[in-house]
């Protein structure tokens, strides 16, 4: 039972992302064969943060894989494989794209995973009427409206900027008034929730001093 749920949940998080792809690349005023090379990027960005997952996945139950590899593999991540797959991502990501421009490449990711996150909530409140997949849809909602409505009105650093600042409020406002808080049905810590946000900045006030 709990390998079926798991099953359907990772089958939300994919449908999500699709459609999160799929909404961006419709709606967004950017040049066409540019945001193909972008989606190129993202797609195999989150591809590799899928393979990071299961490495993360087997290093931390090494002692049970060891004796049961299957046992390993059917057994779901937790939220510390989860930050180990977006460490060694976002790592992988800088050190192998020389070029990249990381704030082009977050202001494509941004607004897939913002989208996709509202899409997996919504599933998930549909299949358990879960009440806190409501308040994170409602939340990802906000951020997504706000983004589609301003993204051609002002400029990508400031929509950037308000989103971050948004989300950090959403979702710690969440933090201290619900049980958890949770993206992609993994549980946020407060470090992480901080250190997410201040990376994010960083790159802001490095693209700001750059230009």
């Amino acid at each position: 039972m709990a390998s079926t749920a798991k099953v359907i949940s990772l089958a939300s998080i994919f449908f999500s992302i699709i459609v999160g792809l799929l909404i961006y690349y419709w709606i967004s005023p950017s040049n066409k064969e540019e945001m193909k090379i972008q989606f190129e990027k993202v797609v195999n960005f989150l591809l590799n943060f899928i393979i990071f997952m299961w490495i993360a996945k087997v290093v931390l139950n090494i002692t049970i894989f060891i004796k049961d590899p299957l046992a390993v593999l059917a057994y779901p991540a937790d939220s510390t494989a989860f930050y180990l797959a977006i460490i060694a991502s976002f790592t992988r990501l800088v050190f192998k794209q020389k070029n990249l421009n990381l704030f082009n490449f977050l202001s494509v990711l941004l607004p897939v995973v913002l989208t996709a996150s509202f899409m997996f909530e919504f599933t998930q409140f549909i299949q358990d009427h879960n009440w806190y997949s409501l308040t994170n849809m409602i939340v990802f909602m906000i951020l997504v409206t706000f983004f589609y409505y301003f993204i051609d009105k002002i400029s990508p650093l400031n929509l950037y900027l308000i989103l971050l600042i948004s989300w950090l409020t959403g979702t710690l406002i969440m933090y201290f008034t619900q049980p958890y808080v949770s993206f992609f049905g993994y549980l946020l810590s407060l470090p992480f929730i901080f250190s997410f946000f201040l990376f994010n900045l960083s790159v802001l006030i490095y693209h700001k001093l750059k230009r």
